[in-house]
């Protein structure tokens, strides 16, 4: 089943769980998280996968009767928008949020909503906490009036980050040049000025290219690349534009290894018997992590059961396993904190944290996400190796 028809099938199941929530809500003291994600659009993936994990936690929370914080028990009272990945319908669904005084948000995933709706967060800064992963929450971070904000999703930067580690792991498989496509957009933009930094700092050549959102034909770009020589082509940053990329570039003879951070292995896979090499940064393994993680077996269980659908492999584990983990991290913070209402307490809780859910995760000094991952290489054939790296020990 496709992401277009999936969405479908849930929402049925999402209305049911909203009922519910708004229930118990009334019955117990609540504490008010909000989402504002792409859930719809062109750009939705990184917003629908978030979104997803998010309502299972929420869902699982309040039917086993909440939680209790400082003696008292509490529920979640859930508001989750859908941006579109539209910046206008953020805004105005993001200011709503700060009117009706939601102490916790999460997201956005995208860094186009997050600078449309930076000036609104940073005029309500000391009110609320933002639970986001955009790449561009990482500038912001430490900034004035963004005491606010904590990055959900290091997809890149700072020495702890995948970016670097997976930048020093091919180094070390002997790669001295690399070729980076990405799309021309905000995040885009911003993760090529994250990386040229990160390869020169590895000491490795790095040439880059971007091609316009809605790109189908990648040819042209492939050839000059091509020209370059590149020990590796670094393309992102979905799997919509992945599956063209590896194909185009296969049956054009552009290349036949890649380095993925940003995407799943379903190209590599759909692709095996050109591919000469596919090296991606997977969050988790879940076709292997679930036969050995009791955790990672229950979470799939449980997403299978609520939305009565197969568990989507390509996609859920980037970001909805994750945003699940951050729901379970919030209750966890504010019992140490013993507060719900002072959100700069809670978020001191979360910084000195170390929480062992589907991931290993805590924050830096900053507020940035540090967490265990995988490295999944696959070779011609479809063999596949796996590698564990955990920078939060």
């Amino acid at each position: 089943m496709d992401a277009r028809n999936a969405r479908g099938t849930v929402a049925a199941g999402v209305a049911t769980f909203l009922l519910l929530s708004s229930s118990l809500a009334s019955a117990q003291s609540t504490v008010k998280l909000g989402e504002l994600e792409a859930q719809t659009g062109a750009i939705n993936t990184f917003g629908w996968m978030s979104s997803q994990g998010t309502r299972l936690a929420v869902e699982e929370i309040n039917k086993s009767g909440g939680f209790e914080v400082a003696g008292r028990k509490y529920v979640f009272d859930f508001t989750q928008v859908d941006t579109r990945g539209e910046p206008r319908e953020a805004t105005v669904q993001f200011r709503k949020m700060m009117e009706e005084k939601i102490p916790y948000v999460f997201g956005p995933f995208l860094s186009n909503i997050f600078n449309a709706i930076r000036p609104i967060a940073e005029q309500n800064d000391g009110k609320f906490l933002m639970l986001g992963g955009g790449t561009s929450l990482h500038e912001a971070l430490g900034k004035p009036n963004t005491s606010f904000l904590m990055r959900t999703w290091n997809w890149d930067a700072g020495p702890q980050g995948f970016g670097s580690l997976m930048v020093q792991y091919i180094k070390s498989l002997g790669a001295k040049k690399v070729a980076m496509l990405f799309q021309n957009d905000a995040a885009g933009r911003v993760a090529v000025d994250i990386y040229k930094r990160i390869f020169a700092d590895a000491g490795l050549e790095l040439t880059v290219d971007l091609f316009e959102p809605g790109t189908k034909d990648f040819t042209s770009s492939l050839a000059k690349i091509a020209a370059t020589k590149p020990d590796y082509l670094f393309p992102g940053y979905t799997d919509a534009v992945l599956y063209d990329i590896v194909r185009q570039s296969l049956e054009g003879g552009y290349g036949a290894k890649f380095f993925i951070v940003r995407g799943s292995i379903g190209p590599a896979l759909k692709n095996k018997d050109e591919i000469e090499d596919y090296i991606a940064y997977v969050p988790k393994y879940f076709e292997q992590a679930e036969k050995t993680e009791p955790a990672v077996r229950k979470f799939v269980e449980s997403y299978k059961a609520f939305y009565k659908r197969d568990f989507p492999y390509d996609q859920a584990p980037m970001c909805s396993s994750s945003c699940y983990d951050h729901v379970y991290m919030l209750v966890e913070a504010m019992k140490k904190a013993g507060t719900v209402d002072d959100v700069m307490k809670v978020k001191e809780a979360f910084l000195g944290m170390r929480y062992s859910g589907l991931w290993n995760i805590k924050f830096d000094s900053m507020g940035e996400q540090v967490f265990s991952f995988n490295i999944v290489r696959i070779t011609k054939g479809g063999k596949i190796d796996v590698q564990s790296f955990d920078p939060t020990k």
